[in-house]
């Protein structure tokens, strides 16, 4: 197919088609030029947007609806990158529905390729996945070796933000030889960047350095300057190996504001800016970090950064507890957890009208009980909250009494974890609250039915158990005590141990007690605990 060729479709406008079919060459043309639109949003979304609307309308119009599903979803892939999820999403249901009834596998993989890309977007880890697994399962014989590339990629992408490193490893090499065999320089800095940054994020570091480097060396090569997205991955990889002075170094283009004002990641530099403040702060760089934050803060509230600011406001309580300040610290930290929470909520709910775009009524209907489910989660842990107990709780006891089965409760506290917060770092305590979060649901899961785990706040967890008898639950507890000693914490901790006191009571099926009733009992239990020394499990099972 000739550029000649492509080029005199560019002039067809709907209103000069009539109802005589388009001619086999340019017929030809207009399904070569909605192949080249699907492939631009990546790299020119301005550029896609245009000529997808008139593609759609030239294709609309003489009848060809799988090249008007296609042009449609080069539009949702537009409206995608400029973070409007929630149209985007509906375009591209209404592709994926019209592929459905109608067998058009390539329509159909290019709409779960959108899909994907909306849902990693809305934080739905496990959603994005099957789609990107289906948009590479569906590709037929037409697709091109670069749209081939791009699914592949993404299904890596996929993979690695479910944690799958291996399987994202797998997919980037794939990925990785078929840029270098199509001489595509852009895509191949895409794959070695994505990669980076999955390997600085959840795999090796020596591999996420090496082809961090390997992305400045091809960038250099091609005379091209890394955008402060790829410096990040960058220094993420060095940060990863204790390379502060180094990752400092990468990031300094983001105190610059000419180079943040062609950044493409939409933040106008932001990201880049917190970046570098973390490092500059781990390398007790005190006034030079606050003056970037500074400048950090300021573009976020310039451009409503909602989810910066918040993390902007967490650093700046750290820097002034490594200035000394701790007075001031605290009432930072304390507007940095307002604000979280706030953000979180709105973020829920912008979530749900997303959805709710998204969708039909019945599908969103059922999107919004996936939303209560989420209001119910602690954001941290994934375990239940102090609301779901609140909720559920009481239910549980009134129907174990009306069975005669027995309903225990256990409160768990890490012993002196404000060592572990203080002598590691907050975010090493958050890793360590994961960890025991994993423990507990595994121990909820030995249990028997309608046992949950679920987290109270702070370093306190519960564990729920329906059911069992008091020697099982008191064996179960102490095997839980034990194994949180006995897990591997220097990997996170170093030489700070990471132990649990447990206090446990049971219900009686007569009279019924009331949750706080027996809340208080193992709360008692808990303090008897700490009182005997801490890493020990106190029952008062009846």
């Amino acid at each position: 197919m000739s550029r000649s060729e492509v080029t005199a479709v560019t002039h067809i406008d709907a209103d000069d088609a009539g109802p005589a079919p388009l001619s086999t060459d340019d017929l030809t043309a207009l399904e070569a030029e909605v192949a080249e639109v699907e492939l631009l949003p990546r790299v020119d979304a301005s550029g896609a947007a245009a000529r997808a609307e008139r593609l759609l309308r030239v294709a609309r119009a003489h009848g060809l609806t799988e090249l008007e599903m296609r042009a449609q979803l080069a539009q949702a892939e537009v409206l995608q990158r400029d973070g409007r999820l929630g149209p985007a999403g509906n375009l591209a249901q209404q592709a994926l529905r019209w592929a459905t009834e109608h067998g058009a596998t390539l329509v159909l993989a290019r709409a779960h390729y959108v899909l994907q890309r909306i849902f990693l977007d809305l934080g739905d880890l496990s959603r994005g996945l099957e789609h990107s697994l289906r948009a590479v399962e569906l590709l037929d014989e037409r697709a091109s070796a670069p749209m081939r590339l791009d699914h592949l990629c993404r299904l890596g992408d996929a993979l690695g933000l479910n944690r799958d490193v291996e399987g994202a490893r797998r997919r980037y090499r794939e990925s990785l030889a078929m840029a270098v065999e199509l001489g595509d320089v852009d895509r191949e800095l895409t794959v070695v960047n994505n990669w980076a940054y999955i390997e600085a994020q959840h795999g090796d570091a020596e591999t996420a350095l090496g082809l961090s480097t390997r992305l400045q060396e091809l960038s250099a090569a091609q005379g091209r300057t890394l955008t402060l997205g790829r410096l990040d991955t960058v220094a993420r990889a060095l940060i990863r190996m204790g390379r502060l002075a180094e990752a400092e170094e990468v990031l300094q283009p983001a105190t610059d504001p000419e180079f943040r004002r062609f950044d493409a990641d939409g933040d106008a530099g932001a990201e880049g800016l917190l970046a570098l403040v973390r490092v500059q702060r781990a390398l007790g760089r005190l006034d030079e970090a606050q003056r970037n934050l500074d400048v950090c803060v300021g573009i976020c509230e310039e451009l409503g950064l909602g989810t910066l600011r918040v993390e902007a406001r967490e650093e700046q309580a750290e820097l002034h507890a490594a200035a000394g300040d701790f007075e001031a610290a605290f009432r930072e930290h304390q507007a940095y957890a307002r604000e979280a929470l706030r953000l979180q909520s709105d973020e829920r709910d912008a979530r749900a009208r997303t959805l709710q775009a998204v969708y039909e009524t019945s599908e969103a209907q059922r999107q919004s009980l996936r939303y209560r489910e989420l209001s119910l989660r602690d954001p941290l842990t994934g375990l239940y909250n102090r609301r779901f107990v609140d909720e559920e709780l009481h239910l549980l006891l009134t129907a174990a009494a009306g069975r005669g089965v027995p309903v225990a409760v256990a409160l768990l506290d890490l012993d002196h974890f404000k060592a572990v917060n203080d002598r590691c770092s907050h975010e090493v305590g958050d890793q360590v609250l994961r960890a025991v979060a994993d423990l507990l649901e595994e121990a909820a899961a030995e249990a028997p039915e309608g046992s949950f785990a679920a987290r109270m706040g702070g370093e306190e967890f519960l564990l729920v158990l329906a059911g069992a008898d008091r020697a099982a639950t008191a064996a179960l507890l102490e095997d839980l005590c034990a194994t949180i000693r006995a897990y591997p914490w220097s990997a996170l901790t170093g030489d700070v141990p990471v132990t649990s006191s447990i206090g446990a009571a049971s219900a009686p099926t007569v009279p019924v007690p009331t949750p706080a009733q027996l809340l208080s009992s193992a709360d008692a239990c808990l303090y008897r605990a700490k009182r005997a020394g801490r890493d020990r499990v106190v029952c008062d099972l009846v």
